[in-house]
């Protein structure tokens, strides 16, 4: 599929990658001649320098033939304006990078009167990310999947679980809960687990099942905690905005602590029942003074990775709370994890994502992409498919009789509402919600799942 990228900053340069590795005829438009060049240099691209704006830039990249426009330039009246071109000259479809809370509320009169195939916002899908944790605080991520129907979630094993030194078929047939374990990474390992499977301290452990099924999970196994009531959230950025926005209507106590004295009084005057402190984040004698240890949840979202990680250490150290963590340059989400940062916001990853999974489902026959995650420090795909039409070889077989492709599982199905984590007997039937896990495939279609 040709696609054209308009915009080479992280989240643009990300998707240019991501996008170039599966295949894709990729042209990436910037202005920046040096960062242009480190990218043609790195990935297997064209670049073509220019302003993205410019009818004669775009029909140089050959806008008016590509399936699909990705306007990410950091300026949201850039991407629009973009994407409205590249309609003009013939592009099939469109995609526009929009961040502003003023647009935002306003999004699907712009999406329906420019046209445009998708809008990405990364710090609102960011802050749905981080609401999600908070309000699951035992888990290190979660992501949800048949509008919240399923939830996938990943766990930490501590050195006092009971269900260490045992087996997952064990595990299930002890607690009688219906959920499954998808994946397990364990030091720098991953796998997708049999029944056969021991887990040990240490692993971390992707659950999936329904939010009711995951409760009663950490209730067996004594870990469950109290509900997040109050949160610092260090950082005043977008990502803050559309966070506090959420928290606030859950009636939880909000205190924001940002450094630039003017957000401090926009932030006041959005959010008058907030606590908006003007001080340094870093400083760790404000972050005690201003109630940390009393915090049950801290968020470090500021612009600046170092400082989110070093915050983090502080308050994890020094506190109680939950604590989440923005890192959006890749070598450092590694590095968070293993200095015991287990929960971490990536928002160019969580962009990634989505783009990937709307881009493979346009050439899907038999079965829509609905949602895409990458989970496991970006090593594992968690996909979500609807089943539209019987599928030959697939539909109405018991699984136990499906050749399905190495280190892939089927972790769940989701029919008329009801959650069903799969077993021998199971079949996938027309309509079907079904959530798939691979280590090692990139999946467009769920027929793509067999081993032909």
């Amino acid at each position: 599929m040709k696609t054209v990228i308009i915009g080479n900053g992280k989240v643009g340069s990300n998707l240019a990658s991501m996008l170039s590795n599966e295949g894709h005829d990729v042209t990436v438009i910037d202005i920046n001649a040096a960062a242009l060049e480190k990218t043609q240099n790195t990935e297997d691209v064209m670049c073509i320098q220019g302003n993205g704006i410019d009818k004669s830039t775009q029909s140089d990249a050959n806008v008016g033939k590509s399936e699909m426009v990705i306007a990410a330039t950091h300026y949201d009246e850039v991407n629009l304006l973009c994407c409205l071109i590249a309609k003009k000259l013939g592009a099939k479809r469109t995609i526009a990078r929009v961040r502003s809370p003023e647009y935002f509320k306003q999004i699907d009169f712009i999406r329906e009167d420019l046209g445009l195939s998708m809008i990405i916002n990364p710090e609102g899908v960011s802050a749905d990310e981080i609401l999600r944790v908070l309000t699951t605080p035992e888990a290190a991520n979660v992501e949800v999947f048949e509008k919240g129907r399923m939830e996938l979630v990943e766990y930490n094993l501590p050195d006092n679980s009971p269900i260490l030194d045992c087996s997952l078929k064990e595990i299930y047939k002890r607690t009688k809960i219906k959920f499954l374990v998808a994946a397990v990474q364990r030091d720098d390992d991953i796998f997708i687990p049999s029944g056969d499977f021991i887990l040990r301290a240490g692993d971390k452990i992707s659950i999936t099942a329904s939010h009711q099924e995951i409760e009663q999970f950490f209730k067996a196994i004594g870990s469950i905690k109290d509900k997040v009531k109050s949160v610092m959230i260090v950082g005043g950025g977008r990502i803050c905005y559309y966070l506090t926005l959420h928290l606030m209507s859950m009636g939880m106590h909000v205190k924001i602590i940002e450094k630039d004295l003017e957000r401090c009084k926009m932030l006041a005057e959005l959010f008058p029942k907030a606590a908006v402190i003007n001080a340094d984040g870093t400083d760790q004698d404000a972050l005690v003074e201003e109630g940390l240890r009393d915090a049950d949840a801290f968020v470090a979202i500021t612009g600046i990775d170092e400082e989110n990680i070093i915050m983090s250490l502080y308050a994890k150290n020094n506190s109680n709370a939950k604590v989440v963590t923005k890192v959006n340059r890749e070598s450092y989400v590694g590095l968070a994890s293993q200095i015991g940062l287990d929960c971490i916001i990536s928002p160019k990853n969580l962009t990634t994502s989505t783009v990937l999974g709307y881009v493979r489902s346009i050439d899907s026959t038999d079965s829509n992409i609905e949602s895409l995650y990458h989970i496991v420090n970006n090593r594992v795909e968690a996909v979500e498919f609807r089943v539209k039409e019987p599928i030959r070889g697939l539909v109405g077989i018991p699984l136990k009789e499906l050749k399905i492709k190495r280190n892939t599982l089927i972790c769940s199905v989701v029919r008329k509402r009801e959650v069903i984590i799969p077993d021998g007997e199971t079949t996938i039937e027309v309509g079907d919600s079904v959530v798939v896990v691979s280590k090692e495939e990139r999946f467009a279609d769920i027929q793509d799942i067999l081993d032909s």
